[in-house]
C-alpha cells in the first residue's frame, strides 16, 4: 500500500511538508477526558452529516469514541461499529453507556482499547471510520501521520474517512469576522494542534482523495459573532437559547462565510 513519506523540503524553507500540516503539540494533548466537543448543538449537527455517509451494509471503526454516546447514535445506521479509545476510563463509560442502550444498538456496537497509531485491525476491516477531533489529541505530527497511515491500512479500498479536526484557517476566519464586529480573538486551549487544510490535503494525497469538505459556517457565524453581540459577553454559554435556534438554522443553510474552526473532511480510500 501507499505510504506517506517524509517529502523533500519545501520552496519555502527546511520545514518538511509534515511540519506544515501539524504543529507539535503541548503534551496536555496526549490523552483528553473530556467529551470530543464541549457544545452539544454543533455536535448534533456534526453527527447528522456524518450519518448521512453510513450504509446498512457497513462496518464503521468510529477512532477516539469517547463515552461512546455518539458511537451508540451511529449503531443504527450500519451493520456494525467499533468505538476504540486509548482511555481505558473512556472504554468503561463507553460500555456502560452501550448497556443502556436498546437490545438492536447492543448488538451491532462493541467498544475496545487501543491506540490509533497502532490499530488492532486487520487490514482492510472497514468500510467506514469516523474520527473526530482525534488527531488534536496526538502531540506529535509524526504520530499524527502514523495515525492516517493506520487510518488507511484497515479501510477498504474505495471506502471513507469522515474526519473532522479545527483548523488554522477556521480558526482566522473566525477571528477575522470578530475583529469586524470588536470582538476579541477565541480562546481556545487546543489552537495550537489545528491543522492547516492546505497542507493537511497535499499531505494525505497518496492515500486519500477529498469527497466533501463540510462546513457549518452558519452556525459559527450566529454562535460566536451574533450570540457575542447580543448578549454582552464574549464567551457566552454554549447552553445559551440562540445556539439550539443557530443549529436549526445551520440544519437548513449549513454554510456562512466558512466561519467555523472545525471542518469535516469526507477523505476517500485509494
Amino acid at each position: 500500500m501507499a505510504v506517506i513519506a517524509p517529502p523533500a523540503p519545501t520552496q519555502s524553507g527546511s520545514a518538511t511538508l509534515h511540519e506544515q500540516v501539524f504543529a507539535p503539540g503541548p503534551a496536555a494533548f496526549v490523552s483528553r477526558p473530556a467529551p470530543v466537543t464541549e457544545d452539544p448543538h454543533y455536535l448534533d449537527l456534526e453527527v447528522a452529516k456524518i450519518a448521512t455517509y453510513l450504509r446498512p451494509s457497513d462496518h464503521v471503526l468510529d477512532i477516539g469514541c469517547g463515552d461512546g454516546r455518539t458511537t451508540c447514535r451511529y449503531a443504527s445506521q450500519c451493520a456494525r461499529i467499533v468505538g476504540i479509545d486509548r482511555s481505558p476510563d473512556m472504554v468503561a463509560a463507553a460500555q456502560r453507556e452501550l448497556a443502556r442502550q436498546p437490545n438492536e444498538a447492543q448488538g451491532r456496537a462493541q467498544f475496545t482499547h487501543g491506540d490509533a497509531r497502532r490499530l488492532p485491525f486487520p487490514a482492510a476491516s472497514f468500510s467506514r471510520i469516523i474520527s473526530l477531533r482525534c488527531l488534536a489529541a496526538i502531540p506529535r505530527w509524526e504520530e499524527q501521520f502514523m495515525a492516517v497511515g493506520e487510518f488507511a491500512r484497515v479501510l477498504h479500498p474505495g471506502g471513507l474517512l469522515l474526519l473532522s479536526e479545527a483548523t488554522l484557517q477556521g480558526h482566522e476566519r473566525v477571528d477575522h469576522y470578530r475583529r469586524r464586529f470588536g470582538l476579541p480573538a477565541l480562546r481556545s486551549a487546543g489552537r495550537e494542534a489545528c491543522i492547516d487544510e492546505v497542507a493537511f490535503l497535499a499531505g494525505i494525497a497518496p492515500l486519500f482523495e477529498r469527497v466533501e469538505t463540510v462546513r457549518f459556517g452558519m452556525y459559527g457565524f450566529l454562535s460566536k459573532i451574533v450570540l457575542p453581540l447580543l448578549s454582552g459577553s464574549e464567551a457566552p454559554p454554549l447552553e445559551h437559547p440562540l445556539n439550539e435556534v443557530a443549529a436549526r438554522i445551520a440544519r437548513e443553510i449549513p454554510d456562512f462565510g466558512q466561519c467555523i474552526p472545525d471542518v469535516l473532511f469526507v477523505l476517500r480510500r485509494k
